[in-house]
């Protein structure tokens, strides 16, 4: 039987829940990256709508794009992943995973008036915004990719995962 030394086990322990910590809060930051990065986008309103909040669900709505313009033709129009509408949404949840806990929940919300009906696949999307339910698709890349098997350089990439 191997000798253990239980004299800095309480600093093992600490160091350990600080890395499982970072693997955990890398984690939703990849689930909310992704879900930025895959949102359907004509104005940019859906995808600038996106928060990232520990505790309880973020009731903020983005009015950077709402454009008076829209109607009479002068409005940019995108598609999914460009990337002012996603530097809007970052720019607005920077920082806020520094807070992470292990035990805390995440809220990946969106108060557009339309997120809940391109979640749910209720509005037809432009060729370029296919295919749709962005945060449900995240949630199910990172489960499939990182669920059952973590291996070491997930856990580094992760661990290296924060909101700039």
């Amino acid at each position: 039987m191997a000798d253990v030394e239980w004299d800095n086990l309480d600093q093992v322990m600490a160091e350990l829940e600080a890395e499982i910590t970072d693997i955990v809060r890398g984690f939703t930051v990849e689930v909310y990256y992704h879900t930025l990065k895959m949102s359907p986008q004509y104005f940019g309103r859906y995808v600038s709508n996106w928060t990232y909040q520990i505790g309880s669900p973020d009731s903020w709505l983005n009015r950077e794009f709402d454009y008076e313009d829209e109607d009479s033709g002068y409005a940019t129009i995108h598609k999914k992943g460009d990337w002012p509408a996603i530097e809007s949404a970052i720019n607005h949840s920077k920082g806020r995973d520094s807070r992470f806990k292990l035990g805390d929940t995440v809220f990946i919300s969106n108060n557009a008036g339309h997120a809940n009906d391109i979640e749910t696949g209720r509005i037809n999307l432009r060729v370029v915004n296919q295919p749709g339910r962005p945060l449900t698709r995240a949630i199910d890349r990172a489960t499939a990719r990182y669920g059952n098997d973590m291996k070491a350089k997930h856990a580094l990439e992760l661990r290296a995962m924060r909101i700039y």
